[in-house]
């Protein structure tokens, strides 16, 4: 089952997310949330298998991508 662990108004930082955990083997996807509640941009979600959501959330501390 895939699991959000990281959400942005921002596209380019959702992507380095992305590209942080599969540089370091997590898989993950990347797709745009709807309850934003913003018509103009809106959100990104980075979703990760639950079996790498602790993984991914180190990565995440690590690289400080809070």
């Amino acid at each position: 089952m895939w699991t959000v662990v990281y959400v942005s108004q921002s596209l380019e930082t959702s992507k380095n997310l992305i590209d942080v955990l599969l540089e370091n083997k997590v898989i993950s996807k990347l797709r745009r949330a709807n309850s934003c509640g913003q018509e103009e941009g809106g959100c990104y979600e980075v979703l990760v298998p639950s079996t790498e959501l602790e993984a991914a959330q180190d990565l995440i501390f690590e690289n400080e991508l809070f």
